[in-house]
This record gives structure tokens, C-alpha cells and sequence, in this order.
């Protein structure tokens, strides 16, 4: 008796499923609206944010840029014109094209990062199961990619908005990685509906 009671004890603590306890699926939907409270959820929207944040970081005084020179207020030293809308509209559309990619590339292998160690614990802790897991990652990079491009697309615009409001240094810096964070996890919400069917 007193040995059964031990192993009860014992097992109600582990930390890690054995093979004779099954995974269980954390399958929890309390969260209201389009966000879900579940394990792959949150995980997906930790993600989206990280490489939402991180691109906005790296690629949105670029796409700020093209914005600029796609309303011909690009700087002169980039070759825009001083001023007069659209006189650089094939360099602004260039720029914000390649800015676009750059930022969902950088956030896809952000989230692809992110989602790997978050479904691995997931894996370690029995949360998923491993098959899911791969097709979480796989589905956490494509949105990071849209994400990418939402992110950089809001850190331009904040960018350019700090930039009338003269607020530069560390706070322009933590404005803009903000925006990213935001973008990323709506772009991730966004694809979300694409990958559903993975």
C-alpha cells in the first residue's frame, strides 16, 4: 500500500511522459476572438512577434527609405529627388519590394528558430507530439514570412512617423521593434488561414 502510494506520487510529478503515458494534447481554446490559449498557439504567436521584431529592426530604415523615394522625398544622397510625388516611383517600389523580402526572410528564420526550441520542449514535456511538432515549425515559417513583410511594412511607417516627430536613439529603436513584434504576430494570425489546411 504504502509503496503503491509512493508511485502515485511519484508519477503525478514527472515532468516527462514515459512510453506507457500517452501524449496528451494540450487542445485548451479559452482565448476569445482569433487568438487561441493553447500551447501551439502561443508558441506560434512568441514566434511571429520574435521575427517580427527582429525584422523591423534590421530592414525598416530601408523600407522607410522606399516609401520616401515612392513619394519622391528620397534623400539625395540615395538619388531620389528632393521633392515632387512619384518622381522616383520605379526606385521606391524597388526599394519597398526589397525590403519586403529581406524582412519576411529574416523573420522566417526567426520564427523557424523560435518555433523549433519552443515544439522541441513542447515534445520534451509531452505538450505535442513529434510529427505535429515538424508540422508546426513548418507552418510557424511560412507566417513568420508573412509576418515579415507586415512587420517591416509597420517599422517603416513608424520610421518615417518618428522621424517627423524627431524622435531618434533608443526610444525610436524600441518604438520600432514594437511595431515589428505587432505586425509579425497579425501577418503570422493572417497566414494562419493559408496553413490551416497543412
Amino acid at each position: 500500500m504504502q509503496i503503491q502510494s509512493v508511485n502515485n506520487f511519484v508519477n503525478s510529478y514527472m515532468p516527462y511522459k514515459t512510453a506507457s503515458s500517452p501524449v496528451v494534447s494540450d487542445n485548451s481554446n479559452s482565448g476569445s476572438g482569433m487568438f487561441s490559449t493553447d500551447f501551439t498557439s502561443i508558441s506560434s504567436m512568441v514566434a511571429h512577434a520574435g521575427g517580427g521584431g527582429f525584422a523591423a529592426y534590421k530592414v525598416s530604415g530601408q523600407m522607410a527609405e522606399g516609401m520616401k523615394n515612392l513619394f519622391g522625398k528620397g534623400t539625395p544622397a540615395d538619388g531620389g529627388a528632393a521633392s515632387g510625388i512619384g518622381q522616383n516611383l520605379a526606385r521606391g517600389f524597388k526599394g519597398i519590394a526589397l525590403s519586403g523580402l529581406k524582412g519576411a526572410g529574416l523573420s522566417a528564420l526567426v520564427s523557424a528558430g523560435v518555433s523549433a526550441v519552443s515544439n522541441g520542449v513542447g515534445v520534451a514535456t509531452g505538450k505535442v507530439e513529434s510529427s505535429v511538432a515538424v508540422n508546426n515549425v513548418v507552418k510557424d515559417t511560412i507566417g513568420g514570412a508573412v509576418g515579415g513583410l507586415t512587420a517591416v511594412t509597420a517599422g517603416g511607417l513608424g520610421s518615417i512617423a518618428m522621424g517627423a516627430l524627431k524622435i531618434g536613439g533608443i526610444p525610436a529603436t524600441v518604438i520600432t521593434v514594437g511595431l515589428g513584434a505587432v505586425g509579425g504576430v497579425l501577418g503570422g494570425q493572417l497566414a494562419k488561414k493559408l496553413t490551416d489546411n497543412f
